[in-house]
């Protein structure tokens, strides 16, 4: 093989390895939680770590990529920040294939949300408000929230309803 032809291989089954390799360490990264279950994603999902479900204590929530919504709600007041990983990254590390999203919180209300408003708005599962920890009294434990003064659309009934507190249940449709 010239060494053109090499180089061009070499470069080609980088990439390849570049792009499959980060899928591979998601895949084989989701543990086991140790501590009691707080989300619960079930579904069109690819990985799993138990039978039929992705299942997430919160030192497994709190150890992935933080992101922050600064907004405020007719249910806060004034402006709040709000912590935890984006959707979209959790949607990503379970292998989440959908058109919407079930979302059920500890009381059971429950809402679909489409699996575009993930990528168009970019909302957080909240971990934490102004650095707080969210416990069940609080809205805890993770509260799916929108940048809702980040656009004057989101400041309706409908991505109110979306934002769900309680959250523990996610279902891939």
């Amino acid at each position: 093989m010239s060494t053109c032809r090499w180089r061009l291989f070499s470069r080609s089954g980088l990439f390849l390895l570049a792009a499959v390799l980060p899928w591979l360490s998601q895949a084989q990264s989701l543990a086991k939680p140790e501590g009691p279950v707080i989300l619960t994603i079930s579904g069109n999902i690819t990985h799993k770590n138990s039978a039929n479900a992705a299942v997430f204590d919160a030192a497994m929530v709190d150890a992935l990529a933080v992101s922050q919504v600064k907004t405020s709600a007719f249910w806060r007041k004034g402006l709040r920040t709000f912590t935890g990983p984006s959707l979209q990254s959790v949607l990503a590390l379970v292998g989440a294939k959908g058109q919407s999203l079930r979302l059920i919180a500890l009381d059971n209300y429950e809402v679909r949300v489409p699996v575009q408003d993930v990528t168009q708005f970019n909302p957080v599962l909240a971990r934490k408000i102004d650095g707080v920890s969210l416990k069940v009294k609080d809205q805890g434990p993770l509260f799916l929230i929108y940048p809702f003064d980040d656009l004057p659309e989101l400041k309706s009934d409908v991505y109110y309803s979306r934002s769900v507190w309680h959250l523990t249940q996610m279902v891939v449709e």
